[in-house]
């Protein structure tokens, strides 16, 4: 082996195995530190981005859970308020049921009815409910005034029995866009936006499904609150007799006045006679009353008396009709006249009165026409409201059935010829105004029930775009609930009539809240689930990005040991090397 002192191969092959030791040792003293085997991508690359995505997700996780912990706090604000409208509703019924008997004075229904204002003025404060600055209940979040679609056509018709405007047209633009939350701005808008969705998606725009027997009313229940589907009958189904001769006198019926023919020419004009009279007539209004809160007893209903008359006018003509005497756009008289034709071969036994040749229901056309009745003795300028919205109201009370059904389903196909019968309803056919009505108001009825979308709270509970929930939020407001009119005029037990009337819209404005209540309930389960599973989630890509990242600290200490060890033997080692070249020196002595 030669000696030379210019390149020391030694203290240079050492000197490399040092630095590789120190760098060796750097890293292990990182690791052990920092608790990760992996500090950046040079420590494994497709490790690194692996794990860095994965961290993006916790991040996004976490904030997931913080915005259901959230949104859970909002709901259960708006359902402190909600439960709050509850109990009041409890005791406001409570005072209703009171102030119907009559051991109580109208003095005392006028101490009871303060009473009453300053619980609906609390009810106002709750639906004034807010978060974070955010009104909740005041129908901002999506849902408009009504919850449901039946809210929505009681809604609808109260507006119109209030409407204090000059024509039938502005009464109608004005119904559309108030229990729409103005999503349409009048009759016009409806019909295009109703022509539209007709067109892309069928009766699944009305919430009809022919093919499921889906016909019944959108109340869904007949007169004894039985679901109903083709509606064949909106009576109850107890076998009443027709019993009793009402000819030549009158009747009080819930409100109403009923005069009498003066005499009858059959056993079967007898037993209609009888009918109307016990019980076809009070369930009808009871019915109506209950679904369009149209009455004869209250305020405002300009006529309380209605003569019945029995005709024969050939099976050319009409089952049932209601004529009324109209002065200022005002009704002042109603005849209901039943065309005996149809009705000349009845069984007497058929409680529900089948015409002949299976032509109808009898109870189910008195119901069709008192809906007419109720309407003209309520409604200002009823008489100029389209052909279509007269006979689809009615419609929509009874339901359809199955001499409806094939005409639905034809328009629905047609939406031009629908479109034609809207726009000319005088022109067109019975059936078709019928069928037509009753799938635009359906239609009326879903849209503002759904409300718009765009306005709906949405809470982000997704780490992607459009990973989220949305509710829409009633208005729980006095009007919404139905305790207060469009024209400003609130629920009234000052007479033993109104508190009984006050019943039924205070169990519809419970109904309207106990929906919101449990939607609000259902929402925040469903907040529950998704924050339990964000957690999971959170919690295995935890593990996993530990898996790939964190570092074996007994693993990294033994490594650590090693490099010290070797960086330390190294530095010997370069010494010794460095020692190599000295021993020329000897030489030069």
């Amino acid at each position: 082996m030669s000696m030379v002192i210019k390149n020391n191969k030694e203290a240079i092959n050492a000197l490399n195995t040092l630095n590789q030791n120190a760098d060796a040792l750097s890293k292990s003293l990182q690791k052990v530190s920092t608790g990760m085997k992996i500090n950046g991508a040079a420590d494994d690359a497709s490790g690194y981005a692996i794990s860095e995505r994965m961290r993006v997700q916790l991040r996004s996780l976490e904030a997931d859970i913080a915005n259901t912990q959230n949104a859970t706090s909002l709901l259960k604000t708006a359902e402190g308020a909600v439960s709050s409208t509850v109990d009041i509703l409890k005791t406001f019924k409570e005072k209703a049921i009171n102030a119907a008997n009559d051991t109580n004075t109208d003095n005392d229904r006028a101490t009871i009815q303060k009473e009453l204002n300053q619980y609906m003025s609390q009810i106002e404060d709750n639906a004034a409910v807010t978060f974070n600055g955010k009104s909740l209940l005041d129908g901002t979040q999506g849902r408009g005034i009504v919850a449901d679609p039946w809210d929505a056509m009681a809604s609808f018709m109260s507006y119109l029995d209030n409407a204090d405007t000059d024509t039938a047209q502005e009464a109608l633009d004005g119904a559309i866009k108030y229990v729409s939350g103005g999503m349409f701005d009048n009759e016009e808008a409806l019909i295009s936006s109703f022509i539209n969705d007709i067109t892309n998606s069928g009766l699944a725009a009305c919430g009809i499904i022919l093919d499921n027997d889906d016909t019944g009313a959108i109340t869904g229940k007949d007169a004894q609150n039985e679901v109903v589907k083709t509606a064949e009958s909106v009576v109850p189904e107890k076998h009443y007799p027709y019993g009793g001769n009402p000819t030549g006198g009158t009747s009080r019926i819930r409100g109403l006045t009923v005069n009498w023919p003066d005499s009858v020419n059959s056993d079967v004009e007898r037993a209609i006679l009888g009918a109307l009279d016990n019980p076809w007539l009070q369930n009808c209004i009871d019915l109506i009353d209950e679904s369009y809160a149209l009455n004869f007893w209250e305020k405002g209903t300009s006529v309380r008396t209605m003569d019945v008359k029995l005709a024969n006018e050939g099976q050319n003509g009409t089952l049932a009709y209601v004529t009324s005497s109209i002065s200022g756009g005002v009704t002042t008289g109603l005849s209901m006249t039943i065309n005996m034709d149809y009705y000349s071969s009845l069984d007497v036994n058929d409680w529900n009165g089948k015409a002949s040749g299976g032509a109808g229901y009898l109870d189910r056309t008195i119901a069709h026409e008192m809906v007419h009745a109720l309407m003209s003795a309520n409604i200002k300028n009823f008489a100029n409201l389209p052909k279509y919205i007269k006979e689809g109201a009615a419609e929509v009370v009874h339901g359809i059935d199955d001499f409806r059904r094939s005409t639905i389903a034809s328009l629905a196909s047609d939406p031009e010829a629908l479109k034609n019968v809207l726009q000319d309803s005088a022109a067109a056919s019975g059936d078709q105004a019928y069928a037509a009505g009753y799938m635009i108001l359906r239609y009326l009825a879903k849209q503002s029930a759904d409300g718009e979308p765009e306005k709906h709270l949405v809470f982000q509970t997704g780490t992607k775009a459009n990973q989220s929930m949305r509710v829409g939020l009633a208005d729980m407001r006095c009007k919404a609930l139905g305790l207060e009119k469009s024209d400003g005029t609130t629920v009234s037990v000052t007479t033993q009539e109104l508190a009984n009337s006050a019943i039924t819209v205070i169990d519809r404005a419970i109904g309207r809240a106990l929906k919101q209540q449990t939607l609000i309930g259902a929402m925040e389960s469903r907040l529950e689930f998704t924050a339990a599973n964000l957690t999971t989630a959170h919690e295995n890509v935890t593990s996993s990005e530990s898996v790939i990242r964190d570092a074996d600290m007994a693993k990294e200490m033994t490594g650590y040991t090693k490099n010290n060890v070797l960086m330390q033997a190294a530095q010997s080692m370069l010494a010794q090397a460095n020692q190599s070249s000295s021993s020329v020196l000897s030489l030069l002595q």
